[in-house]
């Protein structure tokens, strides 16, 4: 793959690929480039990194990116294949499932690793952590310790992530919090899916099965010609984002 801003200021792009995911609309298709910076202002100021507009062409927003310069021709000046983007999808999650303890706390630390703050990230997670053991008792926290254990499993997390994870799930005591080491990109990423896959598995999974069951139970009673006014399906649930 190559990148490049020739000297007849055309931005030139080979071997990568043609579509990527619009931060805005979230649908997959090309990239058109609209704005670049003119290749004799780059070799007069000649910085470490540089900014390109693209438009999406589902939506028609613009989206950015940013390259790093790799090296400076007579001719071009070339970049480094694999840009940056600047702008993230918000991270989104069915929070209408939650109880609203665990809801607000948890849409703040979503909010947190969409704008990329780790320690915040971690701090928010620490929070709804201790709604869900607040509202689940000691039985559920055990549960959710055995859910989390088996999420390392599945996912094959390695064990200084994890060790990572589990200090802000189960870890709850402030002080200690204070004096932990920096978290980096990586264990928040592991942290999001457990957090999220812990969720899914202490409550989504059990309000939709539940959902569910009382809907077949109402149309089964309806073929039957069982009028019970007290079942009534209820299949609409609000998610807050």
């Amino acid at each position: 793959m190559t990148a490049c801003i020739t000297a007849d200021n055309r931005f030139e792009r080979s071997g990568g690929i043609s579509a990527m995911e619009c931060p805005q609309c979230a649908a997959v298709v090309p990239m058109s480039v609209t704005a670049f910076p003119p290749f004799s202002r780059l070799k007069a100021e000649r910085p470490a990194q540089i900014g390109v507009v693209l438009q999406c062409s589902a939506c028609k927003s613009p989206v950015f990116l940013r390259y790093r310069t790799r090296a400076w021709r007579d001719d071009r000046v070339e970049l480094h294949p694999l840009p940056q983007p600047v702008e993230h999808l918000p991270e989104r999650f069915s929070l209408g499932y939650l109880p609203a303890p665990v809801a607000t706390r948890f849409r703040e630390a979503l909010a947190c690793y969409s704008a990329g703050l780790w320690q915040a990230f971690a701090a928010m997670c620490r929070q709804t952590a201790r709604a869900i053991f607040e509202d689940v008792g000691e039985a559920g926290r055990l549960r959710v310790f055995d859910t989390v254990t088996e999420i390392q499993q599945l996912g094959e997390i390695d064990e200084a992530t994890f060790t990572a994870v589990c200090r802000v799930i189960f870890d709850q005591d402030a002080r200690s919090a204070g004096s932990e080491s920096p978290f980096e990109r990586r264990q928040a990423a592991a942290l999001l899916e457990t957090m999220k896959d812990m969720l899914n598995q202490t409550y989504v999974r059990k309000a939709k099965l539940r959902q569910a069951l009382k809907v077949r139970r109402f149309f089964a009673d309806q073929a039957a010609g069982i009028d019970d006014t007290e079942v009534a399906p209820d299949t609409k649930v609000t998610s807050l984002r």
